[in-house]
Parts: C-alpha cells; structure tokens; sequence
C-alpha cells in the first residue's frame, strides 16, 4: 500500500494527519529486543554487546541545569501560519511529524516522512540484519518530496538507529560511531541529506538525541558531538542544531515522568504529551527566530 507517494514501512492503528499519511512506527525504533543475527549469518563483534535494540534515553550530561528539564513549550506562537513543513528521518521524526499534525495542521501543512527503524548510514547489514528496502530509499524520495511539497522548512531527525552496530562496503564487520570509518560514512551521508533538503535555500533542522542508559551512554554522546560538528559545518545552508536532549534531561538524568505526565510511551518514544510538547518547541524554533 503506498500514500501520497510514501511507502508504509511498518503497520500501525496511527496515522498521520496533514494527509492522511500512514504511520511509520515500529517498535524497532524504541527500546524493544530484535534478533542480533539473520538467518543464517553470525552476527559481528561489536563495541556494544547488551543489546541491539535502538537505545532508550538514560543519565544525561552533567553539563546540564539541575532544573526540571523543559519539554518544549506550552503555547504554538502565531508566526506558525501557512507553512509547510517536511520531517523525515526515524521513528522520532515520525512522531514528531505526527505532534505537528495534532498542533498545528490546521493553518499548516505537515508532511510527516518519519521511517521506523530508518537510519541515516544505508548500511548492508545492522544489528545481524538486513535493513528494510525502504530505509535506503532516502537519496531518491527525499528529493521527490522537497520537489513536490516545496517546504518551508525540514525536521530532520536521525541518530538512535545510527548508533546500532552496522556492516556497509562489504567490510564484513559492523562497526559503530567509535569508528573512524563510520563517522567518515555518517558525515558523508548526512553532507548528502543537507544538500538534497537546502535546495532553495530551505532551512534544515536537526536534533541531537537523548543521552542513553548503560553501554549505549558513550556511542550517544559521540554521535551527539558528530551532529553537533555537521550543523556547524553547513550553518551557512541554513542547517540548525536544536537540543532536544536539553528539553527531556537535566544535570540528574533524564525523567520519565514529570508534572504527572509520562513523557514516553511503550515504545520508549515520547508519549503524546511531551511530544505535543517539543513539536511546538520544533516549530517555533523554525519561524519565530
């Protein structure tokens, strides 16, 4: 089944709204197990061997204020009017995606791109597995889309399946962002990305991601000083770095629950609260600079 030109990548009683778009969610993109081998193939050694689900957040940095985290804005401002907006990336941007439609889709238009279980790297092997067709579909749809819907704007949201180990040129083993390899094939994939979503001068914002628990706390860390260095690299693009880990962390961690909300669901995505929340703290940051 195909939509507006967008391939459902996983199923799911969601749906996005500006179009009708057919959600992109999969447990994959949270915190839930998947098989560390495919079929028939052993899986690599790895820097991280507790798991290889996508992490879930965890401590944050303790560069942050001991103040309750933020978690995005109350209010959407009035310079929200008349746009539209293009997210693509991961399941988070899907989520977001969809937190935008909820917002702000009635005087706006959203265009929701979010694959669950989509990284950045189009790799040949991630986590022992073979990577969904639709997650290496990127350099050819996200062309399509900025020619078809001419956005204001573009959330591009990657990173938590982007630090799962993962095998690519036919290297035989999956490496992970410690690697210098894998940093060189990031930067190269997101150089890429930048280009193909700056055309015409189209701002593109990036997040970092939500500092994670146990082994995966040092390879977040590193892949949020990587996206930090690329917004830097194309800040004349008009490419910015918005700190999503600042909204959702503080110098104590990072909370699951906060005036009586429950900031993630099941998934280990944000519940519908703090992603209401941080997709007006998304857009705001994109018109009212």
């Amino acid at each position: 089944m195909q939509n507006e030109g967008i391939p459902v990548f996983a199923r799911s009683p969601r749906r996005w709204v500006a179009f009708i778009m057919p959600a992109f969610l999969s447990t994959l993109a949270g915190c839930s197990s998947v098989d560390t081998a495919a079929p028939g193939r052993a899986a690599s050694s790895t820097a991280v061997q507790s798991s290889s689900a996508a992490p879930a957040p965890g401590p944050s940095s303790t560069s942050l204020s001991s103040a309750p985290p933020r978690v995005g804005v109350d209010a959407l401002s009035p310079a929200v009017r008349g746009k539209t907006v293009l997210v693509v990336g991961d399941s988070w941007a899907g989520y977001f995606g969809d937190g935008m439609s909820k917002v702000a889709s009635e005087k706006n238009v959203i265009v929701n791109a979010g694959l669950g279980g989509c990284g950045i790297m189009l790799p040949d092997w991630i986590a022992g597995k073979k990577p969904p067709q639709a997650c290496l579909e990127w350099p050819v749809k996200w062309p399509e889309y900025m020619n078809k819907y001419q956005p204001d704007a573009v959330l591009l949201r990657t990173g938590n399946w982007d630090v799962v180990p993962q095998e690519f040129d036919g290297k035989g083993v999956e490496l992970t962002i410690e690697h210098p390899l894998f940093r060189q094939r990031f930067e190269r994939n997101m150089d890429l990305a930048i280009n193909i979503l700056t055309k015409n001068g189209t701002p593109v914002y990036l997040t970092n991601m939500v500092n994670a628990k146990g082994g995966w706390n040092k390879l977040t860390k590193t892949m949020n000083r990587e996206v930090q260095e690329i917004a830097e690299k194309h800040k004349d693009k008009g490419v910015h770095l918005l700190d999503l880990n600042a909204e959702l962390c503080n110098a104590n961690g990072c909370p699951e629950t906060l005036q009586g909300h429950a900031l993630y669901d099941e998934t280990h995505h944000p519940a519908d609260w703090s992603r209401d929340r941080l997709s007006k703290w998304i857009l705001n940051s994109m018109f009212t600079r």
